[in-house]
């Protein structure tokens, strides 16, 4: 498995081609594989059996990054641990020491698979029998609240066979997420999804409780799904036709119509956005074992003096929990980072701009809080016109979110304490290039005072050609008086002479 380049040649060695055949031949036999379409868990170097993915995608990540380290029982892909090491798939050669730890990471992972991916889709499996448990050396545990118990409800589906004797493995969360896997990939209506639940209901044998498992199933695919919201929009980005503007049929700004002309039933509107909320997700990681107690780490580690490894050390995550030491004393309140940035999804091809808001928890460790699974995408303007100055048209349903987050909260349960607690959030930074930060604050980012800092007191000037405008040149009056490059004639502006100016005073917010 592990040896994959042939020292001679350069090339792939014929053993890791044996391996990888034998490996893939094994791993597409298995239950997994073949209720899911030939899909199953990656193992190579990077993936990290954490994506699940069809065998051609794995047969060329194995092919180009490797197995992953130490992965000689393959127990997410159907060997058993207990097996004879004579005639399964194990390297007689590794040391006991390795034994003991891939052991521990089988007893990780003897959950039912799917549990692994609602549990945020790490690579080994949190124990849901203790979830109801209360900690005995906790005299604060207390049950979980009414939203957090559905959540841990879900997951224990995933031990409830359909139907008894069913194949092992075919659960009520796996027929749910199956579902919900079908409804997405085929564009299915919830009415077709319903239909199709309604015939395999049929044909289930009456004796084991099918139509239970029905409607079992229909209610964890609806906890599944975490809430979303369509808002249609002005298709000159006047406004959103959202709360007390649902039911207006035109612009109330530039009296563009809202929807396209039609005769059928069902009104279609020239523009739209989607709102993923917010606080549904930041209670989801209290929910899981394997964040809830990261969310705490900002506030639990340290630092040396004067070093920065986290947002957390920073001068202004500080002077904000002296400004607001109510919120600071609460260690799983979350500090938020936006982010946003527009692109043409089609190519020069077609002129269409689409544009993503992202949110981030800046609790988790830094190894954490920049991976793709913590990256929240909260709202999409699919265009197809630039949002420019009307940005804050679409940013209204998250700032009424963020601002009920602020000020009264929502309720969430904290697995690693088992406590209930008021989950408060706070929008700390917003990270976006130059342009966009024009769009954000609404400071312009053009012409000659586009600088925040420097303000009217900027060095800015015209290219005499294009009449652009140009700062370049205006950043050696920061280099110490007496530097060398302040003297300095021809390496920047040609025939400028010495540069004496002090940098811009500091402005302070007001």
């Amino acid at each position: 498995m592990y040896n994959r380049i042939d020292e001679r040649t350069g090339n792939i060695s014929a053993e890791f081609a044996s391996g990888v055949e034998e490996f893939m031949n094994f791993a597409s036999s298995q239950p997994l594989a073949l209720s899911s379409g030939g899909k199953f868990y990656c193992p190579c170097i990077t993936c990290h059996n954490d994506k699940f993915l069809t065998g051609r995608k794995i047969w060329n990540h194995l092919y180009s990054r490797g197995f992953m380290e130490n992965y000689y029982i393959w127990y997410m892909h159907g060997e058993e641990l207990d097996v004879d090491l004579g005639t399964s798939h194990v390297d007689t050669s590794f040391s006991s020491s390795n034994q003991a730890e891939d052991a521990n990471v089988e007893d990780d992972n003897v959950e039912d698979r799917y549990v692994q991916m609602v549990n945020d889709a790490f690579p080994d499996t949190s124990n849901i029998d203790n979830y109801y448990q209360e900690d005995q050396g906790n005299q604060n545990a207390e049950e979980p609240n009414s939203e957090a118990k559905k959540f841990y409800d879900m997951l224990d589906a995933a031990k409830t066979p359909l139907y008894d004797g069913c194949h092992e493995g075919h659960s009520q969360l796996f027929l749910a997420s199956r579902y919900m896997n079908l409804h997405a990939d085929n564009n299915m209506t919830e009415r077709g999804v319903d239909q199709w639940a309604e015939l395999i209901t049929e044909l289930l044998p009456d004796e084991n409780h099918a139509t239970e498992s029905y409607y079992e199933t229909e209610k964890l695919m609806r906890n599944l799904a975490l809430p979303y919201h369509t808002i249609d929009v002005c298709i000159e980005n006047c406004m959103i036709f959202w709360r007390e503007d649902e039911k207006w049929d035109a612009c109330k700004f530039c009296g563009a119509p809202r929807y396209k002309p039609s005769d059928g039933r069902t009104k279609i509107p020239y523009s739209r956005m989607w709102y993923l909320p917010i606080g549904d997700r930041l209670k989801r990681l209290y929910q899981s074992e394997k964040t809830a107690s990261a969310m705490r780490w900002h506030a639990e580690h340290e630092s040396a003096e004067g070093e920065m490894c986290h947002p957390s050390d920073a001068a202004e995550w500080q002077n904000f929990q002296q400004l607001h030491p109510r919120f600071a004393e609460e260690p799983r309140n979350v500090y938020l980072g936006l982010c946003t940035d527009g692109f043409n999804p089609f190519g020069m091809s077609r002129n269409h701009s689409l544009w993503p808001v992202i949110l981030t928890p800046y609790n988790l460790p830094p190894g954490m809080c920049m991976k793709t699974e913590f990256l929240f995408l909260t709202i999409l303007n699919s265009g197809p016109k630039h949002p420019r100055a009307s940005l804050d048209v679409f940013l209204r349903p998250l700032i009424e979110e963020l601002k009920e987050l602020w000020s009264t909260g929502v309720e969430a349960y904290d697995i690693s304490l088992n406590q209930n607690f008021n989950l408060k959030a706070v929008l700390l930074w917003t990270i976006s290039d130059f342009p966009a930060y024009g769009m954000l604050s609404g400071w312009t980012t053009h012409g000659r005072l586009a600088c925040p800092i420097c303000m009217e007191d900027t060095k800015a000037f015209q290219l005499p050609n294009g009449r652009k405008t140009c700062w370049f040149d205006c950043h050696r009056r920061y280099l110490p008086h007496g530097h060398q490059l302040r003297k300095n004639k021809t390496s920047f502006l040609k025939g400028k002479h010495a540069i004496r100016d002090y940098p811009p005073q500091s402005l302070t917010g007001e």
